[in-house]
């Protein structure tokens, strides 16, 4: 009988807080799109940026740095910026799962 483990929560690095504001600002993408593209909540965005709270749902998380990796990949932006947006990927990775590039 399988048991249900309910949402994995995890705390999100002051660094990976800062690469979604500055991946999103630098793309030109309001929150609301990434809201929309990530399929999370109003608000939701913001609340991450400013780390409102401690813990937070990881398959979100995990969305929304999907969402800012597309739109980096199709945008310009920079090798650092890139470099520390696969390092917060890798942060918030699920265990046991290989990390898309």
């Amino acid at each position: 009988m399988a048991t249900h483990t309910g949402p994995e929560f995890i705390t999100v690095p002051a660094d990976t807080r800062r690469v979604v504001r500055e991946l999103r600002t630098q793309l030109g993408l309001s929150r609301a799109t990434v809201e929309k593209r990530a399929k999370v909540g109003t608000d939701y965005i913001k609340r991450l940026e400013l780390g409102r709270h401690a813990n937070v749902e990881a398959t979100r998380v995990r969305r929304v740095l999907q969402v800012m990796q597309q739109a980096a990949a199709r945008g310009q932006v920079s090798a650092a910026l890139t470099a520390r947006l696969v390092r917060a990927v890798k942060a918030v990775a699920q265990p046991g799962k290989p990390v898309v590039r």
